[in-house]
This record gives structure tokens, sequence and C-alpha cells, in this order.
């Protein structure tokens, strides 16, 4: 009894050590005479997400469907093939373009693509105002006059140059964006003349429908090419090198 219970002195119940060596029985044949290597559990570990391993798929072609939904809703009010009030636009301008895109640009966040995220989340939050404003105008006793609108005009100028810097910096991706991206700013541009100095709507409606077209082709090519694992449909070469050209300078 008094030997078990010496050994027993050298007995620490409470390890110190950083790590702990756990021996990891091999639950193999014994004939191929294989040892594992012994499993290590660090003392303090923190869970952490990794970004890359996120299983994420493209959001890109979803953004640019929703976009061109909310363009369709738009021209065709300013074209007069519609007459819907704006209560019956209010739904779809907040779930498709309003919603679909702010989801598109969060998903864009985990894949790292900042022109991805930065572009669909502003936008995003412009149709989700435009359909919130749309709200205000009918219930709660906001007037559709030539002063109410001032505000939104103001907003307009704010996207025009969100948008011309997002042209800028799409000349380096491909050729579809660049052409999306100028004509919003041409939308908007006569949004803006339209809201301050009563300028015809049908140059917005026009630029709108050109987005449309494209946004529809580039989310086309974008999910044809990833779906069939080769181009389908071709987007173009960017125009201009942004690397090529911040490595000379």
């Amino acid at each position: 009894m008094s030997s078990i219970l010496e050994d027993d002195k050298d007995f620490d119940p409470y390890p110190t050590s950083s790590e702990i060596e756990i021996e990891q029985k091999p639950i193999i044949d014994k004939h191929l005479n294989i040892q594992p290597a012994p499993i290590t559990f660090p003392k303090h570990y923190k869970m952490r997400i990794d970004s890359m391993t996120l299983p994420c798929c493209d959001p890109g072609p979803a953004g640019l469907f929703s976009l061109c939904i909310g363009c369709c809703i738009l021209l065709a009010a300013d074209f007069g093939i519609t007459n819907s009030t704006l209560l019956l636009r209010v739904p779809w301008l907040f779930f498709v373009p309003g919603i679909a895109q702010l989801t598109s640009g969060i998903l864009e966040v985990f894949r790292k693509n900042t022109f991805g995220s930065f572009a669909f989340v502003i936008y995003g939050a412009l149709w989700c105002g435009l359909s919130w404003t749309y709200l205000h105008i009918l219930y709660a006793d906001v007037e559709e006059s030539h002063e109410d609108l001032k505000h939104f005009g103001v907003i307009c100028i704010g996207y025009l140059i969100f948008s011309l810097i997002l042209f800028i910096a799409s000349l380096g991706i491909n050729k579809t964006f660049p052409v999306i991206l100028f004509f919003i700013s041409f939308a908007l541009l006569f949004l803006i003349l339209n809201i301050f100095f009563g300028v015809s709507a049908i140059p917005v409606a026009i630029g709108l429908l050109i987005v449309a077209i494209f946004s529809y082709y580039t989310g086309f090519a974008f999910l044809f090419n990833q779906f069939f694992n080769r181009p389908v449909l071709n987007t173009g070469k960017p125009f201009v090198d942004w690397e090529k050209r911040v490595k000379n300078n």
C-alpha cells in the first residue's frame, strides 16, 4: 500500500503545460506497421471563420438580374407602358432590386470582392430608399410636388458622383460594366435635370433601358461561363489595365 502511495506522489492532476499530447491508438491493420502521430490540443484557442473557406457562390448574376427588373419597372412607367400607382411598385422595388442587391453585396464581402460589395450594397440602399419614399408619399401626407422632390434630387447628385467613380474603376474589369455604369450615370443626370428644371423624363427611360439590356447580358454571361466552366458569352477585355498603369507610375 505504501508503495502505491509513493508512486502517486509524482502524479499531477493539473498539468501546467500549454499543450497536452494525447496518444492516438491506431485503428488500422497491425501488419502495416504505421504509427500515427500524437494529436495535440492547445490550451487556449479561438474559433476563427476563414472567409476563403466559406461555401459562397458568385452573387453577381442575382444582383445584375435584380437591377434589370428594377430598371424595367421604372422605365415602363416613364414610357407610359404601365399606369400602375406607386403602391404597386413599392414591393417589387423594395424586394427585387433592393433586398436582392443588398444580399448580393453582403455575399461579395465573403468573396473579398471590394468592387462588387461596394456597388451592390450602395445601389441596393438606393432602391430601398426609393421604395420607402414612395410609401411616405402615399401614407404620410407628402405631396408629390416639385419642391418635395428636390431632396431626392440632391440624393441623385450624390449617387451620380458615386456612379462616375465606379465607372472609372470598372474600365479595368471588362467592357460591359463600364456601359452599365455609364448609362446609370446618364439616367441619374437627366433625372436630376427633370427634378430641378423640368426636363423630359424620356432620356431617363432610355438610359434605364440600356442598363437593363446590358445587365441581363452580363448576368447571363457570368452565369453561363461559370456553369459550363468555359467562356460562353464574352464580356470583353478591360478598356484600361489599371494595375499596369499604377506600376508604371
